[in-house]
Order: structure tokens, then sequence, then C-alpha cells
């Protein structure tokens, strides 16, 4: 490989973790600064005190070692341009935090577009981000991970992030009071196209999510409990322009409200509050009306099944729908959702190993509009049982237009009984002659 020139060994290199790339000193003198000229870096603290090294060093000399890694990588990187750097810290293995202060400017100075921080420490021991990370004018993708404190004395009165694009906020913790700061930050970002906010904790007073750039939005609220009980909040998001929304969230006394225009596709994963089953979800499902794809696992499908009670919408628009269901959904959701999308073209349906049959061992038959319009048929996670074997056969009788059905067999079943199930579901009669039945 000596015979590459430094530019595509470079490249090669930065396929690896910065501390593996340094690792490859060993093959000769050359290649001792190459993993530095990478534009891509990532340094991780987090796993230094492993058993072993405990046992060759002392924690300090472990901790000494990381910070002069990282002194000594950026120092060789000379004044390249970083287009990546992470920083993965627990503060309790860091000498002095003024040195991670000095390691992320010097990477906002290197005009780094894409910038990944993740780092637990105590209030007490960090006064937070440096200004430079909330005033950036080449940030384009912000990652703020695990442990990370809000607060509004950590962000700048001029906090203004131009050119930034997707923003990824993993377990950030706020404090009461600073939910607003939220808005104040996205107000900042006018590009702002992709937000995730990954276990969102803080607290229980109302709050809005509030964009008109946002086009893609996951929202994962955490599961929250304090000394006088669990919190009851509202959240409301007034977001037009998105086009794929990721919701879960459990569900107490309130449901959010919402204000989406031009949604395409959602995906729900909706939970029930420590047993309670009081919540009204019938305006977040009337929000997300105009989907072309929905994706509802097994708990939304109960959830929406008991707490909907305003019923459900028309879906005209919608296309695909990816349904996982347990009995009282087999039987009530799936068929109402049938009837309500008059143009579904796409259905796929897993978990119906959960649907049973009903009183005396007497097969209920899923009700399937006598119009629909379903040309393709996707089974998941299929388990050979005689239950499920007939509802195959009943839907193949009932979708007129089907013309491909796909069955995915359990990883678990062996070649033998796989075979068994593939001869026994390509004998089943079907409404349409051109229906072509796949067993994966």
């Amino acid at each position: 490989m000596n015979c590459l020139p430094d530019d595509l060994l470079v490249h090669i290199l930065s396929f690896l973790t910065t501390k593996e790339a340094a690792s490859t000193f060993v093959l000769s003198k050359r290649w001792r600064t190459l993993f530095a000229l990478s534009h891509n870096l990532d340094f991780d603290n987090m796993n230094l005190l492993d058993t072993e090294d405990l046992l060759k060093h002392s924690r300090r000399h472990i901790k000494k070692s990381f910070n002069d890694f990282v002194d000594h990588t950026l120092a060789l990187h000379g004044n390249n341009t970083i287009k990546k750097f992470s920083l993965e810290l627990s503060d309790t293995h860091i000498d002095n935090l003024h040195d991670v202060d000095r390691w992320i400017c010097n990477a906002l100075e290197r005009g780094v577009s894409d910038l990944h921080l993740g780092i637990e420490s105590e209030l007490f021991l960090w006064s937070g981000f440096p200004s430079k990370v909330f005033t950036s004018t080449t940030l384009v993708k912000l990652s703020l991970g695990v442990g990370t404190r809000f607060y509004t004395e950590s962000v700048p009165s001029d906090l203004s992030l131009p050119a930034l694009k997707v923003l990824f906020l993993d377990s950030i913790i706020w404090f009461k009071g600073d939910l607003q700061l939220l808005n104040v930050f996205l107000a900042a970002c006018p590009a702002l196209e992709d937000l995730t906010i990954h276990y969102m904790c803080g607290s229980e007073n109302p709050h809005v999510i509030s964009s008109k750039t946002i086009k893609k939005l996951s929202f994962t609220y955490g599961y929250i409990y304090d000394y006088y009980g669990y919190f009851s909040r509202i959240i409301s998001f007034d977001t037009p322009n998105v086009v794929d929304f990721y919701y879960s969230d459990y569900f107490g006394s309130e449901s959010p409200q919402r204000h989406f225009d031009s949604i395409a596709k959602a995906t729900l994963d909706l939970h029930f509050l420590k047993g309670d089953k009081i919540a009204d979800v019938t305006d977040l499902i009337s929000g997300i009306r105009n989907v072309k794809t929905l994706h509802l696992n097994s708990s939304t499908v109960e959830v929406i099944s008991i707490c909907c009670e305003g019923g459900l919408p028309v879906f005209n628009n919608l296309v695909d729908l990816v349904f996982s269901g347990t009995k009282r959904g087999w039987k009530l959701l799936l068929p109402l959702l049938l009837e309500r999308s008059p143009y579904l073209r796409n259905l796929v349906l897993s978990c119906l190993d959960r649907y049973t049959f009903g009183r005396r061992h007497r097969f209920v038959r899923i009700q399937i509009p006598l119009n629909n319009q379903i040309k393709m048929l996707s089974i998941m996670q299929y388990h050979g049982s005689a239950t499920m074997l007939k509802l195959i056969s009943h839907f193949l009788l009932n979708m007129e237009c089907l013309e491909v059905v796909k069955v995915y067999v359990a990883r678990t079943m062996d070649d033998p009984r796989k075979m068994q199930l593939t001869e026994d579901i390509l004998k089943l009669p079907t409404a349409s002659s051109r229906v072509k039945i796949q067993v994966m």
C-alpha cells in the first residue's frame, strides 16, 4: 500500500475511527501522521478505564494520555479543514474541562460542518458549550448527545445557526422553566429541515414545537415520573411543512395538538401512561389524515382502538399501510382502517400470530371492504399456525385486485419446515388469477 498517494491513504483511513487510524503507525514511519490528516475526527473517552488498563496504569495517567492524544492529533492536523468532529466524553474522565472548550473551538475555527457532542457533565463542573457552537456559520449538522444539560444561561443571546439543516438532540435534560429555550433555538435556525428530539424530559408545563422550515420531525418523549407522580403535560406541534413524522409518547389524560398540512409519512409509537386508558388521540389521528404512508405498531393500535373517541377520519391519500396488532386491533381497527382508506394499494401486516379464534374456537374473519384496491400484501414473521394460514387464505379470497403476495417466514424456521409452509401457502385459492405468491 505504500505505493499509494497520501490522499488515497487518508481517504481509506477516514473509514476508521480516529483511534483505529492512529494505530496504523506501526506499519511504517510514513503512517505516523497520516491518520491526523483525515477530514473526519472522532474522540471517545467513555471506555478508557477498562480493567486491563487500570491494572497497568493509574486512572490519572489514562486521562492524561487521552488529553495528550487529542491535542497531538489536532496539532498534526494543522490548519486543514475538519468536516466532521465527534467528541464523546464523561467529565469524570477529564482533568481540565477547559480542554473540552478548546477542542470544540478548534474544530469550529476549521469550518466543521458536522459536529457531534456527547458530554455527560455535572452542572457544577461545566458551564456548558462554548458560545461559538451556537453562532457558527458553517455548521450544517449538529448533534448534542446523551446527558447534556440545557438551560438558559448556556445559550448566548446572539444565538444564530444560519446554515444548520439537521439538528439531533439526544436525551437532553431541560431544566424547569427553560423549555421555551427550544423554540428560541429553532427560531435561530432558518434553514433547519430535519429535527430529532430523542427522549425529551423536563417540565410538565405545556410547550410547543414550532418551526415553519422543518420537513422531517422525529420526536420521542421520555417516560417521566417524580416524587409527586406522573407529569401531565400538553405538547403542541406547529410544524406545517413536515412531510415525514415519527412520534413516540406515553399518554395519560392529554393528547398532543398538531398543525400538520403537508405530512406524507407518519410512524406512530404510542403507549398508555401508568396503565391509564383515558387519553383521546382523535386530534392527533385527524392531523395525519393526509398521509400517503402510515406505520402503526401494536401498542399504537391498542391506543387508537381504545382512545380515538372521535372516530377515524377518511385517509383519502393513504397508499401504504404497515399494521401490527393485537386481538383487539385485528378485529376492530384494521377493518375500520381498510374501510376508511379507499385508495390503499400496499398493506404490510405484522404479528398476525397474536390474532386468535373467537369463542368456542370459531374463526372470526377480518372484515375486508368489497371495493378494496390492495395490490400488494406482505405478511411478516409467518409462523405457520393454522390460524395464520386461515387468515392468509381469507385475504387471498377477498382482495380481488391483488397482484403480489409476499410471505416472510420467521427466521427460526428450519429449511424442511419452511418448505412445508411454502407448499401450504401456494396451494391456497385466490380471487385473482394474476396474483403471484412469494414465500421469503
